[in-house]
C-alpha cells in the first residue's frame, strides 16, 4: 500500500492532483500509517507553494518527528517565508525535538536572507555545542550567512577551519567575496581551486561584473571551458549595466540557448537606454514571455513617457502580479495621470493581491496630485498596515500627501510620530511648511534638523528658499543661499536660482535679480528667466520683462504662457499697440494656450472642470456662481485679468 502511495505521490505534478491524493488518503485513513508518506505530502505542498495546506496537515500530526519538523521549516524557507520558518524552529525547540543538520541549514538560510547576524552567531554557538560544528553542509550554510551579512573575515575563518571542503564551499567563498566587493580575494581562491565547476567560473565572472570590470570578466569568460546559460546571462547583464548594448547584442546573438531571462535582459537594457523601439522588437520576437517580460516592457514605455502604449500593453497581459500593477499605477502617477492611476487601483482591488511599499507609494502619489484627502485616508486605512506605517519612505510620502491635500496639521502629526527622522523626512516637512506659506515654521524645522546633525542637501535648501520667498524674507534668503554654497559646498540648481530671482524680484529688487542671473556660470534655463518675467509682472517693469521674454521666446518658442505674460504687462501699462503686436505674434506662430483644468473632491467623488466645458451636470450653477464672484470682486475693487474667459 505504502509503495503504491509513494508511486502516486512521485508522479504528482500539480497542487490539484496532490489535493485529490491527500483527500483519498484522508478518507481511507491511511495517511497516518507512515511518517514517510506524511513527509512526502508536506514537501509536495511546499514545492507547489501551498505552505498553508502544509501547515494544516502538520497541525494534525500528533507527535511529528525531526524529519517532519525539518520538512515544514524547509518548506517555509524555500517559499521565502523566512520569519515563519524561524518561528517553526522555535516551536520545534520548545517541544524538545532535536534538529537535524538539514534543519540547521534551513534556519541558517532564513537568517542569511533576513541578514540577522546576531541570531546567526547565537545559532552557531548552538551548532558547536550540538556536534554539528564539523558538518560540511552546516559549515557551508554558515559561510553563506556571514557573507550575506558582510562579515567576510568570519566567513573566511569558518572556511579555513573546515577539515573538508567541497565545491559548494569554494563557490560560496568566491561569490561571497564578489558580492562584498572583494574581487581580488575571490580571484586568489579561484586560482588555487583544484576542481572548478561551471558555477565557480560563473561566480568569478559575476564578481568582475559587479565590480564593473568587464575587460576581466570577458577575458575569464572566453577562457571558460564550458559555457552554460547562466554564464551567458551574467555577461549580457554586465554589458547592459555598463551601457554597452552593442556588446550585449553581440553576446546575445552568440548564445546557442536562451531562456526568458536572456530576452528580458536585452529588453531591460534597451528600455534603460531609452531605445523603446529596439526593446519592442526583442519583446515581439520572444518565443515565450513571463510576467517579468511584460512588466519590463511596460516600464520602458512609462520611462519614455508613452503612457498610452504602457496601458495598452498592460491590458493585453495574460496574467498580472503585484509588480506589474505597481509599475503601471506608479507610472501613471509619475506621468501626471493620477486619475488613470486610481482607475487602475479600482481594478486592482478586485484581485485580492497583498500590497507592498512600492505599490502604496504609487497610490499615495496619485492622491497627492489630485489632492483628494477623503479617498487617500480610506486607502491608508485599508492598505497601510503596521509594517508599512513604520516604513520611512511610506511615512514621508504620507507627509507629502497630507500637505498637498491641504492638511498641513495632519502632515505635521505624521512627521512628529517618526522617531528616527532622516534627511528626506525633514526635507519633505520643510517643503510642506514652505508651500503652505509657513515660512517661520520651515526655517525653525531646518534649524532643528541642523541641531540633530542631519546634513541638508540641495532639496532641503530649496524648501528653505521657497519659505523665504513666500514670506518675503529677502535677507534670510540671501543668507541661506550663501550658506548652501559656501558652508555646505552645494552647487545651486536652476530651481535654487529661480527661487532667489523670484524672491528678489517680488520684493522689488529686480536689478539685483537680473545681476544674479548674469552671474550664473552655466547656460540660464527657462525656469530662471520665467521667474524674472513673473516678477516683472508684479512691478510692471517693461524693460526687464522684454529682456526676459526675449530669452524665453528663444528657449521655448511654443510656450503660450510667456507671450501672454508679456502681453498682460503691456496691458497693465496701457501700451495697447504692443498688446496688439503680441496677439498678432501669437496668431502668426499659432501658439495656443493649453486648456486649464481643475478638480475638486466632494463626498469621495472627483469633479473635474475644464475651461469652457459645459458637460458637468451642475455647469449652469457653476458659471452662475462664477459670474456672481466676479461681480463681487469688482465691487471690492479687486484686479481681474481681462483675459479670463469662461
Amino acid at each position: 500500500m505504502n509503495h503504491t502511495l509513494s508511486h502516486l505521490l512521485q508522479g504528482c505534478q500539480s497542487l490539484r492532483s496532490l489535493k485529490s491524493i491527500h483527500a483519498r488518503l484522508m478518507i481511507d485513513g491511511s495517511i497516518a500509517s507512515s511518517d514517510l508518506i506524511l513527509n512526502k505530502i508536506l514537501r509536495l505542498y511546499s514545492r507547489f507553494g501551498a505552505t498553508d495546506y502544509a501547515h494544516k496537515l502538520f497541525d494534525e500530526i500528533p507527535q511529528p518527528n525531526s524529519f517532519l519538523w525539518t520538512s515544514m521549516i524547509h518548506g517555509y524557507v524555500e517559499n521565502c517565508e523566512y520569519t515563519q520558518g524561524l518561528a517553526t524552529f522555535s516551536w520545534m525547540r520548545s517541544e524538545s525535538v532535536d534538529p537535524l543538520n538539514f534543519t540547521i541549514c534551513s534556519v541558517l538560510k532564513a537568517l542569511a536572507r533576513l541578514t540577522r547576524l546576531k541570531d546567526g552567531v547565537v545559532l552557531y554557538g548552538f551548532v558547536l555545542k550540538s556536534g554539528f560544528g564539523c558538518d560540511l553542509i552546516v559549515q557551508n550554510a554558515m559561510i553563506d550567512l556571514f557573507m550575506r551579512c558582510g562579515k567576510v573575515d568570519f566567513a573566511r575563518w569558518v572556511f579555513n577551519e573546515m577539515h573538508e571542503k567541497d565545491v559548494i564551499s569554494w563557490n560560496s567563498m568566491i561569490s561571497g567575496y564578489g558580492n562584498n566587493g572583494r574581487v581580488e580575494a575571490a580571484r586568489e581562491l579561484f586560482n588555487i581551486m583544484v576542481e572548478r565547476s561551471v558555477i565557480s567560473w560563473t561566480s568569478m565572472i559575476c564578481g568582475y561584473v559587479k565590480a564593473g570590470d568587464m575587460l576581466e570578466a570577458q577575458a575569464l569568460f572566453e577562457a571558460m571551458p564550458v559555457k552554460d546559460l547562466a554564464s551567458w546571462n551574467v555577461m549580457i547583464s554586465g554589458y547592459v549595466e555598463a551601457g554597452d548594448l552593442n556588446a550585449a547584442r553581440f553576446a546575445f546573438e552568440r548564445t546557442r540557448v536562451r531562456d526568458v531571462g536572456t530576452w528580458n535582459l536585452m529588453i531591460s537594457g534597451f528600455c534603460k537606454a531609452g531605445e523603446v523601439e529596439s526593446a519592442k522588437d526583442y519583446f515581439n520576437r520572444m518565443p515565450s514571455k513571463n510576467v517579468a517580460s511584460w512588466t519590463i516592457m511596460i516600464d520602458g514605455y512609462i520611462k519614455a513617457g508613452e503612457i498610452d502604449n504602457a496601458r495598452c500593453l498592460f491590458d493585453q497581459m495574460p496574467e498580472r502580479n503585484l509588480v506589474a500593477w505597481s509599475t503601471i499605477i506608479g507610472g501613471c502617477a509619475k506621468n501626471g495621470q493620477p486619475r488613470c492611476a486610481l482607475e487602475l487601483f479600482d481594478r486592482f482591488k478586485e484581485q485580492g493581491i497583498k500590497t507592498d511599499e512600492t505599490f502604496i507609494l504609487g497610490i499615495i502619489l496619485a492622491c497627492s496630485q489630485l489632492g483628494i484627502l477623503d479617498a487617500a485616508e480610506s486607502i491608508i486605512r485599508d492598505y497601510v498596515g503596521p509594517s508599512l506605517s513604520s516604513n520611512l519612505r511610506v511615512v514621508t510620502s504620507l507627509i507629502d500627501m497630507y500637505a498637498k491635500c491641504g492638511s498641513i496639521k495632519k502632515a505635521f502629526q505624521v512627521f512628529e510620530m517618526v522617531h528616527h527622522k532622516d534627511l528626506l523626512c525633514y526635507s519633505t516637512m520643510i517643503a510642506a511648511f514652505a508651500n503652505h506659506g509657513l515660512s517661520q515654521e520651515a526655517i525653525s524645522l531646518f534649524n532643528e534638523m541642523y541641531r540633530e546633525n542631519v546634513r541638508p542637501d540641495g532639496v532641503t535648501f530649496l524648501g528653505v528658499l521657497v519659505a523665504c520667498s513666500h514670506g518675503g524674507l529677502v535677507n534670510e534668503g540671501k543668507w541661506y543661499f550663501k550658506q548652501m554654497t559656501e558652508e555646505f559646498g552645494i552647487w545651486p540648481s536652476e530651481k535654487h536660482y529661480a527661487c532667489m530671482v523670484g524672491l528678489l524680484g517680488r520684493s522689488g529688487c529686480l536689478e539685483e535679480a537680473h545681476d544674479l542671473i548674469r552671474s550664473i556660470p552655466v547656460e540660464v534655463t527657462s525656469v530662471v528667466w520665467g521667474a524674472l518675467l513673473a516678477a516683472c509682472t508684479v512691478h510692471c517693469n517693461i524693460q526687464l520683462a522684454e529682456t526676459a521674454a526675449a530669452e524665453l521666446f528663444m528657449i521655448e518658442p511654443d510656450n503660450s504662457g510667456n507671450y501672454i505674460l508679456l502681453s498682460n504687462i503691456y496691458a497693465a501699462a496701457g501700451r495697447w499697440r504692443d498688446v496688439a503686436k503680441m496677439r498678432a505674434v501669437i496668431r502668426e506662430k499659432r501658439v495656443r494656450k493649453n486648456r486649464g483644468s481643475s478638480w475638486i473632491e466632494l463626498d469621495s467623488v472627483i469633479h473635474e472642470f475644464v475651461t469652457g466645458d459645459v458637460s458637468h451636470s451642475e455647469s449652469d450653477n457653476v458659471y452662475l456662481m462664477l459670474d456672481l464672484l466676479r461681480e463681487d470682486m469688482k465691487h471690492t475693487r479687486c484686479v481681474i485679468d481681462a483675459n479670463i474667459k469662461s
